[in-house]
């Protein structure tokens, strides 16, 4: 007999365990409902990455660019002649492609306060603007998640870095791309009529810069995009179809809008090999662009990570999302498209900043999928971003190294440069800005735009052809080329220096770079 207390036969029944269910995991590592924790930290990101560009803007100290001094001292004439009804007597705001009352006169301002460095600084203060808009529009469009990645990213790439500290109307048109683009989601949800808010914003930064009229398509497309996981397809396309509408009858007025549509980016360029538009290209925005490419096809493809904004349960398709990631990186494509058709790149640097905002949440998107859920591969995404940031530095630094040495140029200019002289240069706005104390505007004449040029029989010219007269009859001190502009206006004042007899060449300048760019200046015997 077992003694007392010892455990009877175990019974070959199996023993019935209590329910137990695993929980589920969440798709990332934190509550997506509004929290002040959550938001206080990621505005603290924002601001280091705010910090983070404006140094990387501010370390790019150079002379100025011919363009940003086109723009100066066009815009110190046009804000006289707001102020004081002061005739304006130089023809450099043709150079810059957009309305002269809307940028000019505000960088006539700064550089009135503080010169280039002025002048900068306010296109700095507008890039700032522009990423704490696509922070609040990425985070609407996704989460903060997403919304961090993408101004990380964005804040670093060439174009960013550049126009953010470059005295060129880009820098206000973004901006307004970005507000027009923050108009256009925060409306999603509200009546398809409040859309049309975004139109005037859109239809002011085509006006400042032709070059924003890149963006329109992307911004209709984003119109119905955003509408259309709530609302039928029908309503939605009423959406983009208001935008559009809209915005056209905004530039209407003052003919803006024939001015808009015959805007082209080779205007005033010189034409470049498809090679170097296509590698440009790719060193300015490559990685960016592959990055956003990848996020849009990802997301697209499957929803995850909780990629909607205030976990508002809407359910998407694949067709709806597909539609969000096009608008939003079709920009990124068209714009080296466009410049690649054309065969320029003069301003393609400062294009492609559209591109690369638009394109910047689902490049945020890109990065979060790398990362993964709970970060599991963190080290992916900081490899991508020191690989951005890397490209950034190098990009930006050559951008102010590329061009031949425009100091020894100046100095060159100055010694021949008197109050009595005529001088034709395709060197806009440098001279106008540098040699002010020894020269006035209107003694320039740019080679790009022509000139108007009566001879001595009375017969008028004008154009390429005006400045080929001019120079044959020794009406010109100085004559000033630029290998970058225009072809055919610089075979056309090649062969009149050359026939004239009245010139003969006294400096050349070259790229340090290795590029092609020369400068050459032709002084009248």
């Amino acid at each position: 007999m077992a003694p007392t207390g010892a455990p009877g036969p175990v019974d070959d029944q199996a023993v019935e365990l209590a329910p137990y269910t695993i929980p589920q995991v969440p798709a990332i590592g934190w509550d997506p409902a509004p929290s002040p924790r959550r938001r206080w930290i990621a505005r603290g990101v924002l601001a280091a990455v705010l910090v983070i560009q404006a140094l990387l803007s501010l370390r790019l100290l150079a002379a100025a660019h011919p363009d940003e001094a086109a723009a100066m001292v066009a815009g110190r004439q046009q804000l006289d002649h707001l102020l004081h009804g002061t005739p304006v007597t130089t023809h450099l705001a043709e150079r810059i492609p957009g309305t002269p009352q809307l940028y000019l006169p505000l960088a006539g301002a700064a550089a009135d306060a503080n010169g280039i460095f002025g002048a900068r600084v306010l296109s700095l203060c507008f890039a700032l603007l522009t990423t704490v808009l696509l922070y609040s529009l990425t985070r609407r469009l996704f989460n903060e998640r997403v919304a961090i990645c993408s101004i990380a990213g964005y804040a670093v790439v060439q174009s960013t870095v550049v126009v953010g500290f470059y005295a060129a109307p880009e820098a206000l048109a973004v901006l307004l791309v970005a507000l027009a683009a923050w108009v256009t989601v925060f409306t999603a949800r509200r009546p398809v009529a409040l859309v049309l808010l975004a139109a005037p914003v859109a239809a002011l930064a085509c006006a400042v810069a032709y070059s924003a009229v890149f963006t329109l398509p992307a911004l209709v497309a984003l119109a119905a995009a955003t509408a259309w996981p709530r609302r039928r397809l029908g309503p939605a396309a009423l959406r983009a179809l208001l935008l559009a509408a809209g915005t056209v009858g905004a530039l209407l007025p003052f003919g803006l809008l024939g001015k808009v549509a015959g805007w082209s980016p080779a205007h005033g360029q010189g034409s470049r090999p498809v090679g170097e538009i296509l590698l440009n290209t790719v060193q300015w925005g490559g990685l960016f662009t592959v990055l956003a490419v990848a996020g849009t096809i990802a997301y697209a493809r499957r929803e995850q990570l909780l990629e909607s904004p205030e976990n508002d349960g809407v359910t998407t398709t694949r067709a709806q999302r597909a539609l969000l990631g096009t608008a939003l990186t079709c920009t990124a494509l068209l714009v080296p498209a466009v410049h690649l058709a054309l065969g320029t790149s003069g301003a393609l640097f400062r294009h492609l900043g559209f591109g690369m905002l638009l394109a910047a949440p689902l490049a945020g998107v890109g990065l979060t999928r790398l990362v993964g859920a709970h970060f599991r591969h963190p080290q992916l995404g900081i490899l991508v971003w020191v690989a951005l940031l890397a490209l950034g530095l190098e990009q930006s630094a050559l951008r102010y190294q590329n061009g031949p040495d425009s100091g020894r140029l100046l100095a060159v200019l100055r010694v021949h440069a008197t109050p009595q002289g005529h001088y034709l240069t395709e060197v806009d706005g440098l001279p106008e800005y540098y040699l002010g104390a020894v020269s006035r505007p209107e003694q320039w004449t740019s080679a790009r735009s022509g000139t108007d040029y009566r001879d001595a029989a009375g017969v008028e010219h004008h154009g390429d052809e005006g400045s080929a007269a001019a120079i044959k009859d020794g009406y010109f001190t100085v004559v000033v080329l630029d290998s970058t502009a225009p072809a055919a206006t610089d075979r056309v004042l090649a062969t009149a220096l050359a026939s004239g007899g009245h010139y003969r060449l006294i400096a050349q300048f070259t790229s340090p770079t290795g590029d092609s760019s020369t400068y050459k200046v032709y002084l009248k015997h």
